[in-house]
């Protein structure tokens, strides 16, 4: 079993919460809803973390917000540790996830927007091109995701491909933003090669009075570019195929070589984290 024993002050004092992975999963999650209900949403200012299985190279990440979003801080045990305080993380956790990395000795760990580069801008560019009413306003960016309820999804690390976009339109009316969102599933095929396959999509779109019209018109185009873009990425996911991957997971900003501790905010990166088993 791996534990995370939050207390409410420093130096183990103050009421305390157990949360507990006696199963090892490989996420457990406690969610807003959980440490609010008990009184600990920003409330946690040291924590005692147990695992009575040393193998396992085990984890606790603490989120600044809920649905494990915002900066973070990840503290990584295969035994006893005690963090007796928390610098720059006091008093800010609204939610929680225990991990247990695989057991395997040979791991890879590819930061994915580091990896992509502005080749990810560039081909969103390109399927953007085909209406000039509408351009990218930023950076796409590519999120880990571990509580996406809305399509009974929780629980299952996904990567989210956000594309920030402004509508143009006619005047007088001003210039719309936008989000196009597609969520994103890595899985090893029977070949031992690394794939994807978009499970949920979604949008955004600023409120005012062409807010439906806007809709109307963005939808099917979301839709109807699921297939563009799972193409794009397994094309891009061939480079990856160095080796014969047994398993894939996800880890949110730039994962370290498990267990290494590390920080950072989820809108950042997103990293893939991948055993193998090479003949």
């Amino acid at each position: 079993m791996a534990s995370a024993r939050l207390f409410r002050d420093a130096n183990f004092s103050g009421n305390q919460l157990l949360i507990d992975n006696p199963g090892h999963a490989r996420y457990l999650l406690a969610t807003f809803g959980f440490l609010n209900e008990l009184n600990f949403n920003d409330r946690v200012s040291s924590v005692r973390l147990r695992s009575n299985a040393p193998a396992i190279p085990s984890m606790c990440l603490l989120f600044q917000h809920a649905r494990f979003a915002g900066d973070f801080q990840a503290f990584a045990y295969n035994g006893a540790r005690d963090l007796a305080s928390l610098p720059g993380f006091n008093d800010r956790t609204s939610s929680v996830l225990l991990v247990d990395h695989s057991t395997s000795p040979d791991i890879t760990v590819i930061r994915l927007r580091a990896l992509g580069g502005d080749r990810i801008n560039d081909a969103i560019d390109e399927q953007l091109s085909s209406d000039n009413r509408v351009r990218r306003r930023g950076d796409v960016r590519l999120k880990f995701v571990i509580d996406l309820f809305e399509v009974s999804r929780f629980g299952e690390d996904l990567m989210l491909l956000e594309i920030p976009i402004r509508i143009s339109t006619q005047w007088p009316f001003g210039d719309y933003s936008a989000e196009i969102r597609y969520w994103i599933k890595f899985f090893v095929n029977a070949k031992s090669e690394l794939q994807a396959a978009v499970v949920a999509w979604g949008y955004w779109i600023e409120g005012g009075l062409l807010t439906g019209s806007i809709e109307g018109d963005l939808r099917p185009k979301v839709q109807d570019n699921i297939g563009a873009v799972e193409s794009q990425l397994n094309s891009m996911l061939l480079e990856l195929n160095w080796h014969h991957w047994t398993d894939v997971y996800l880890m949110p900003g730039s994962a370290g070589q498990p267990p290494d501790d590390y920080s950072g905010n989820v809108d950042d990166e997103c990293s893939l984290v991948l055993p193998y088993a090479d003949e």
